[in-house]
């Protein structure tokens, strides 16, 4: 899980990088913005869903 973690942000990096380099002139500077906002919160929703189970699985899961 950590690496696929770690993969993930180097991906997520690489990703926006590309898009940064070759896509972000067609783009206003809000849209470019939003898109980075975008796609990170698609990498928490991968994230939640790789972590998750693992949380939920743990002894003192829902006690306090």
């Amino acid at each position: 899980m950590v690496y696929a973690s770690i993969g993930i942000a180097f991906m997520w990096l690489l990703f926006v990088g590309l898009w940064l380099i070759f896509y972000a002139g067609d783009f206003s500077i809000w849209q470019n913005v939003g898109f980075v906002i975008v796609s990170l919160a698609v990498v928490a929703i991968l994230e939640t869903a790789i972590w998750l189970p693992w949380g939920m699985k743990q002894p003192d899961w829902g006690k306090r």
